[in-house]
């Protein structure tokens, strides 16, 4: 066994996908083009659409492409036709992921919703944090919204897979806590490490005994320039068993997925983690989460 051939049986549950209006590397046609045969897998995230349609046509590929729907304000905020839209559509399994650069959790830390300078178009109307009515899940005692109850029952009954997305660690906590009791075993804790949400160890330990599966990414490295040594920290702290390792890349400047996670994985090795742990993370959990 090899990292080479990790890689190549692995899948990738975090890549971003153009066309948005955040440049990214990929829109799918090239991503087939560059990826088939390194890679065995990708979930296609965008911040602004449903993916979903992106692959509806063209999944019968040696590659498998999973698509999703974030639940920022763009469709609707915590919008259950969202996710029930998304399902008519979906072949196979998708992922819906609680808001991200809509949540008040990211909003609350960043100046702007989708800074100008990730953007290259010069009449792009950038909104700073203060014009946009960011999404809290959670009310002023920490109980969870009605209308984050109803997109959990739709999830439930599709079949979706949940993502916390860039919402607080607290949220997050009455997120999986809430999914959990009402049956939702396919969750995955989004990129806790992110400084927007810098969720304890200690909870993601307690989220996976809610069946959470946490999320590490290369991009947390690679962009948010958090210690590699953390990262692997972190795993060992959690129980690399409880863990998926995603690239979190589809940047116009970042690696595709599956040279990100080979660079991921090396870097991974040198702090300790083995050959055994990296199949886990990389094939036998997301394996596990979409049902294959």
């Amino acid at each position: 066994m090899t990292i080479d051939t990790i890689i190549r049986r692995s899948i990738d549950l975090h890549v971003h996908i153009g066309p948005e209006i955040i440049p990214r590397k990929f829109i799918v046609p090239t991503l087939l083009a560059g990826q088939t045969g390194r890679i065995a897998g990708m979930a296609l995230k965008n911040h602004f659409f449903s993916t979903v349609p992106f692959i509806n046509e063209i999944n019968k590929t040696k590659l498998m492409l999973i698509g999703s729907v974030v639940l920022n304000t763009f469709v609707g905020g915590l919008n259950p036709d969202a996710v029930y839209a998304a399902s008519t559509l979906a072949k196979e399994t998708f992922i819906v992921w609680f808001p991200t650069v809509s949540s008040k959790q990211f909003l609350k830390n960043s100046p702007w919703e989708i800074a100008p300078e990730w953007v290259k178009r010069k009449n792009f109307m950038a909104r700073t944090s203060k014009e946009v009515d960011g999404i809290d899940i959670i009310d002023t005692n920490g109980k969870l919204k009605n209308e984050a109850i109803r997109v959990l029952k739709v999830i439930k009954k599709t079949g979706a897979i949940l993502a916390t997305g860039h919402i607080s660690w607290k949220a997050s906590l009455a997120l999986v806590k809430a999914a959990s009791a009402m049956g939702i075993k396919k969750i995955i804790v989004t990129h806790p490490i992110y400084q927007k949400i810098a969720m304890p160890v200690d909870v993601q330990k307690q989220l996976t005994r809610y069946g959470a599966i946490i999320e590490q990414c290369y991009s947390m490295y690679l962009i948010d320039k958090i210690p590699i040594s953390t990262i692997a920290s972190q795993i060992k702290a959690v129980g690399y068993q409880y863990c998926v390792i995603s690239s979190d890349v589809g940047q116009a400047f970042s690696p595709a997925p599956s040279v990100a996670l080979k660079r991921f994985s090396r870097l991974l090795i040198r702090e300790g983690t083995s050959l055994e742990q990296l199949t886990t993370m990389l094939v036998k959990n997301p394996k596990r989460l979409i049902g294959i």
